[in-house]
């Protein structure tokens, strides 16, 4: 009998694979279940890429907020026209920063500030990816967009002309730009050879391989490695709701909350709610004038 799979898997996505075969390899090995991924990944990068299962791809709009964790190596004085070493060589020049001139540049890019996407990114323009319009020559204007870096450090001065990096960022932020914007800052160019994503939101770290899922044989086994919709909701208020109010919920209905419901524990998540039966996440939903209304449902019994 086909399981019902329902849960994330964070995948240590390979270098050389695209986000997307990502996904269609995991669907495969959990018997070509339901599921959705959230912050693309290049080929040429590796790393934590969340992939949702089953009824858990209702919750993945609720993870775009979430920071972003990289680890990065910029080669200096090569600019290319992906930002990457996937494109054609536009530029050459011997002009290496010092680690001391990169310290110093670093505290430029912390915090707020504008961001141009580069244009052999996954951005949308009215609904086409921008790096599919500039792999055909088309001529289009990206807007620049609102980031927030968190933390930016040189990890290790590699070589002359290499560098080591991370950085923690909000949603939105690309690191091909960052690099080429660095290395404009200092005089020279700058290209990204090496993205491996470490780090998002306040996941889980401990990442698992596709050679490890397949290498599982038997369904119980996969079912294991599946992690519970709730890890994405550790800092979010949360109701638990008795049969009376289960039943309410899956008719659409809202709940008047009791008392013993505190809302303002994470407040970084007020206008977020979950609503738990029997130990499970059942619904999500917003608090309105001490009501739950359920937005999405997640369990129907």
């Amino acid at each position: 009998m086909k399981k019902n799979f329902m849960g994330w898997i964070f995948l240590d996505k390979p270098i050389g694979m695209s986000s997307n075969l990502a996904l269609q390899k995991v669907r495969k090995i959990f018997e070509n279940c339901k599921a959705g991924y959230i912050g693309t990944l290049d080929p040429l990068a590796s790393g934590f890429l969340p992939i949702a299962l089953g009824k858990a791809t209702k919750t993945i709009k609720y993870l775009e907020n979430f920071t972003k964790e990289y680890i990065f190596t910029i080669k200096w004085g090569l600019k290319t026209t992906t930002g990457d070493l996937e494109g054609d060589t536009l530029s050459i020049n011997n002009k290496y920063p010092s680690q001391s001139l990169i310290n110093d540049k670093i505290k430029f890019f912390s915090g707020l500030t504008f961001q141009k996407p580069h244009r052999f990114s996954s951005k949308k323009i009215n609904g086409v990816r921008a790096y599919e319009l500039a792999r055909k020559k088309k001529n289009f204007t990206l807007k620049k967009n609102k980031i927030n870096i968190y933390k930016f450090t040189l990890l290790k001065q590699l070589s002359k002309d290499k560098t080591l990096f991370y950085v923690k960022c909000s949603p939105g932020t690309y690191i091909r730009s960052l690099a080429e914007d660095m290395a404009e800052i200092m005089g020279t160019y700058g290209t990204l050879i090496s993205l491996r994503r470490t780090g998002f939101g306040d996941l889980n770290k401990k990442l698992i391989s596709l050679d490890y899922l397949s290498s599982l044989v038997h369904s119980d086994e996969r079912i294991k490695v599946v992690k519970p919709i709730n890890l994405v909701f550790n800092n979010v208020n949360e109701i638990v709701l008795d049969k009376a109010e289960f039943d309410h919920i899956l008719n659409g209905r809202s709940i008047k909350t009791r008392k013993d419901f505190m809302l303002g524990k994470h407040k970084k998540n007020k206008d977020l709610i979950i609503a738990k039966f029997e130990d499970k996440i059942v619904a999500i939903g917003s608090y309105i004038n001490e009501n739950f209304y359920p937005k999405k449902l997640l369990r129907n019994l």
